[in-house]
């Protein structure tokens, strides 16, 4: 129960504080950082307000499966896939380093971000 709590203070503030702006436009909610969830996880949905805008962040992390530069596959910890769309606007981090979406590669641990279920705003690699 503490936990859980720690965990949503946690996102709350993360919520509250700004980030840089997706390449979207003036009206593009805020791109968040990753929220640090404890635990074993594969899946989450997180609701989060943006610019007084109520959203959903969906998170997933697993191993790529199939990779290309509209979507990639992913083999969740708890044996669900899943299809993550990517767009041009989609921030890939591979080691900590900015990279264009098509440098995933099948076998990375990942883990994406998206907004509302649109495509994936953030993607990086998890090991």
């Amino acid at each position: 129960m503490r936990k859980t709590i720690a965990t949503l203070a946690a996102l709350v503030l993360l919520a509250c504080s700004g980030t840089a702006l997706a390449r979207g436009g003036p009206h593009a909610p805020r791109v968040p950082a990753f929220p640090r969830l404890l635990g074993q996880w594969s899946h989450a949905e997180i609701n989060v307000t943006i610019k007084r805008v109520p959203h959903t962040l969906i998170l997933d992390q697993g191993r790529i499966t199939k990779a290309s530069g509209t979507e990639i596959t992913l083999l969740e910890p708890d044996g669900t896939p899943a299809v993550i769309a990517l767009s041009p606007q989609t921030i890939v981090q591979i080691k900590a380093r900015r990279r264009d979406a098509s440098a995933l590669r099948r076998r990375m641990f990942v883990q994406t971000m998206r907004i509302d279920d649109g495509a994936a705003v953030r993607v990086r690699t998890a090991r």
